[in-house]
């Protein structure tokens, strides 16, 4: 019976040990996703003092491959100085009416996307638009890419957080115009 009363002993420090290490983590856990998102029905929105706005948003079908669609996105965010900082680390997303989410990319594929869709080929993510944001208080903007189902492109939306607003987040809807495939 004292064995037992042992092991109870020894499986309940144990798990409170492992609670006392990991609650740190289990913390970042909760601040590294976005649990509050505020939805707006505009293309624009603020959170944490910094309007982010959906500047341009232009997709397309290769024939090559119809259940796909390139998106390219360009995104504002205006404010002050020191809100923008929260901004860095800027967490961005796709979301649909399931909830599934795409992340913008950060390779060969993502470039050639911005050379099809944007305006400029080497426009900077959403983090390095924010490291130096301008002086002036005009808007920072980003170019970002994405691949997605093609029967999804009519119901995103853009979710947005940064590192210190997390875990708010802002939702905003996407109304990007189908542009032909080039050639």
């Amino acid at each position: 019976m004292k064995s037992i009363g042992l092991v109870i002993a020894t499986l309940f420090f144990f798990g409170l040990s492992v609670l006392i290490v990991a609650w740190p983590d289990l913390k970042e856990l909760r601040r590294g996703r976005n649990w509050d998102v505020a939805q707006s029905d505009q293309s624009e929105g603020e959170l944490h003092g910094v309007r982010v706005f959906v500047d341009q948003t232009r997709a397309m079908i290769l024939p090559a491959a119809p259940d796909r669609a390139l998106i390219y996105l360009r995104l504002g965010l205006q404010g002050e100085p020191d809100q923008m900082r929260d901004w860095l680390s800027c967490d961005i997303g796709l979301t649909d009416d399931s909830g599934r989410k795409w992340l913008p990319l950060a390779n060969a594929a993502g470039a050639q996307i911005t050379g099809f869709l944007g305006d400029d080929p080497y426009e900077q993510s959403c983090n390095q638009s924010l490291s130096m944001p301008p002086e002036d208080g005009s808007p920072s903007f980003s170019g970002q890419p994405f691949l997605v189902p093609a029967d999804v492109v009519g119901g995103l939306r853009l979710e947005i957080s940064g590192l210190n607003t997390r875990p708010d987040a802002l939702s905003l809807p996407l109304n990007p115009v189908m542009q032909l495939p080039p050639g």
